[in-house]
Parts: structure tokens; C-alpha cells; sequence
């Protein structure tokens, strides 16, 4: 019994050997462990994450909501913004006076509806009345925030070659046809002063070739401004742009399709305004930056590709850390961030 229990006494317990090695063991675990904590880049972690999520962020408001949206970056400062463009005014003209989305209707004051429209019916302002024009008391509506950029999309057929006032909203944008056929589009520019208080700027306005409109044809036109540039497209092709940096003087007047002291002799059809929304900056955590060479503006077409008519091939972002070390973050023509 005694030696059972003397033997049952030394298995239960430890030798000084078994301790001081499982003592060592315990330490070098440890060790490990603390050394692989001590490794862990967070700060590029944390930068190459934020980077994948304001860029996913935009593709999916371009894939959600069918309209455009970009990334802003201002390498200088080490600060990324994305914005997405919210469709705040879409019209169809199939009925007078025309249903507008959002319960937008407005009102018709001498124009007339035709049957071959370039889907369905169209408003034209061929052949009328001086003062002839559809109108949208838009000013009214906080939707209508247009001071960070927008997008005015329509369809327009000259009907004749001649001049003529085709859009405006307010007096902050315009859209004419030349009477070359030519587009004549403006807004109105609005700056800071030395107080922070918005000041008129004058109007921005750019002028594309004559003949970029086909008579007696639809021509698909958009009119894009984002504070950095104004560009005109026709057929999805840039005709026109100029460089402007410069807010938008907030809509002051209603939204008027024709007008003027002579009717436009042309038609229009599926006329769609979109605002710019935009998101919170963001900056980059820890000690890292953006190249020089960074490219500024990121740009999701509709459906949440790259916009071919800026990008080309695939975009590289990178990320420096202050050891010199790189972590880059592609965005591949299909708008899939990597």
C-alpha cells in the first residue's frame, strides 16, 4: 500500500527537469508569437483597405443605381473622396402635359407633342409660337443640388438648321444649338472668398465644332460638369471640353425646355438630370501617402465598369510607406477592385 502510494505520488507531480523544461517550452512560444505580433504591418493593412473600400464603394453605387460615380483623389494631401451621381429629374414626353419622375410634371405653354420620337412620342417646338417651352418649378425641390456637378442627358432632332435656346435650369445651366448645329452650353461659376462666403464666379461656357448634330436625325447628347471640367458628348463621344474649377450657383429659376425670344426648330425626347452626391472625405491612416503621379479621378460608367471614355486600360493605385516599401490596389475594366 505504502509504496503504491509513494509511486502514485511521483507520477501526480513534476520533476525540476520536467518544470525547467516546460518553462522553456512556454517561452519560446511566447516569443514567437509576440515576434509575428511585432511584424504585423497594421498601418498597411489599414491603408490599402481603405483604398479597396471608398473605390468598391463607388462601383457599387454605379452598379446599384444605373448612374455614373468616381473616386477623387488628392495625392498632396493624402485624401480620397467618391462620389455617385443621383438621378433627381427624369421626363418622357408621351403626354401633355408630360409626366415627370419624382411627381415633377410641370407645365406645357405652346408646345406640341410628335409621333416619331426616338422612343415613342417627343416634344417639339418646330414651327410655333415665340415662347413656346415646357417648364418645372425645380428651384423649389432640395433634390435639385447642383453646386457639386451634374449630368443633363436628352435626345434632340434639329428639324431645321438654325439657332435656338434648347434648355435651361434657372439661369445656373443652358444648353443652345448654334445655328450650325453646333452645341453652345454654359453654367454659372461660383467661388469662395477670403471669408468662406460664396461669391459669383461669371459663367463658364464652351462651345463645341459646328455640325457635331445630324439634321432630321436623334442625336444623344450629354452636358457633364464636375467641378474640374465641363464636357460635352454626343453620340458618347467628348466633342467639347474645357478645364474649370469652380462650384455651381444654386438653381434660381425653374427648369425650361424651349423658350427664348424664337422657338428651337427641333424636337426632344427622353430628357434625365442627375446631381452630384457626394461622400465624406477620407484620408489615409498611419504614415503612408500617394505618389506624385497618382492618378486624380477614377471613373465608373453606369453599370459600374471603368468609363471608357476615360480609362483605357486597367487603374493602379499605390500606396507608399514611410520605409520606402509599395502596396498597389487595381481596379480592372470591369469595375472588379483587386
Amino acid at each position: 500500500m505504502g509504496e503504491r502510494g509513494h509511486g502514485r505520488a511521483g507520477r501526480d507531480g513534476m520533476t525540476l527537469v520536467e518544470l525547467l523544461f516546460t518553462m522553456t517550452l512556454i517561452a519560446v512560444v511566447l516569443g514567437i508569437g509576440l515576434g509575428s505580433l511585432a511584424t504585423l504591418d497594421l498601418g498597411a493593412r489599414a491603408s490599402v483597405g481603405v483604398v479597396q473600400s471608398t473605390l468598391r464603394q463607388a462601383n457599387n453605387w454605379a452598379v446599384a443605381r444605373r448612374a455614373p460615380a468616381r473616386v477623387r483623389i488628392d495625392p498632396s494631401r493624402g485624401v480620397l473622396r467618391a462620389e455617385g451621381m443621383d438621378v433627381i429629374g427624369t421626363w418622357h414626353f408621351e403626354k401633355l402635359p408630360p409626366r415627370g419622375a419624382f411627381r415633377l410634371d410641370g407645365s406645357v405653354v405652346g408646345a406640341e407633342l410628335v409621333e416619331d420620337g426616338f422612343i415613342g412620342k417627343a416634344l417639339t417646338f418646330h414651327g410655333l409660337e415665340p415662347g413656346a417651352r415646357h417648364e418645372v418649378e425645380v428651384q423649389r425641390d432640395p433634390s435639385y443640388d447642383i453646386t457639386t456637378g451634374f449630368q443633363v442627358h436628352c435626345v434632340l432632332r434639329p428639324e431645321k438648321v438654325a439657332s435656338g435656346q434648347v434648355l435651361r435650369l434657372g439661369s445656373s445651366v443652358g444648353i443652345d444649338v448654334t445655328s450650325r448645329l453646333g452645341l453652345d452650353v454654359f453654367f454659372s461659376a461660383e467661388r469662395t472668398d477670403e471669408y468662406g462666403q460664396p461669391v459669383a464666379a461669371g459663367k463658364a461656357a464652351l462651345e463645341t465644332p459646328p455640325g457635331v448634330l445630324r439634321p432630321d436625325r436623334w442625336n444623344r447628347i450629354t452636358v457633364s460638369y464636375n467641378t474640374s471640367e465641363l464636357v460635352v458628348f454626343v453620340e458618347g463621344v467628348a466633342v467639347a471640353r474645357v478645364e474649370e474649377q469652380a462650384r455651381v450657383a444654386a438653381i434660381d429659376g425653374p427648369l425650361v425646355l424651349g423658350g427664348g425670344r424664337r422657338p428651337w426648330p427641333g424636337s426632344v425626347d427622353n430628357l434625365v438630370i442627375t446631381a452630384v452626391g457626394t461622400e465624406e472625405e477620407i484620408v489615409l491612416p498611419g504614415d503612408t501617402s500617394f505618389p506624385a503621379d497618382t492618378p486624380t479621378e477614377i471613373v465608373f460608367a453606369a453599370g459600374g465598369g471603368l468609363d471608357r471614355t476615360v480609362h483605357d486600360q486597367p487603374v493602379r493605385i499605390v500606396v507608399e510607406f514611410a520605409d520606402g516599401r509599395r502596396r498597389s490596389v487595381q481596379v480592372n475594366l470591369f469595375g472588379t477592385v483587386e
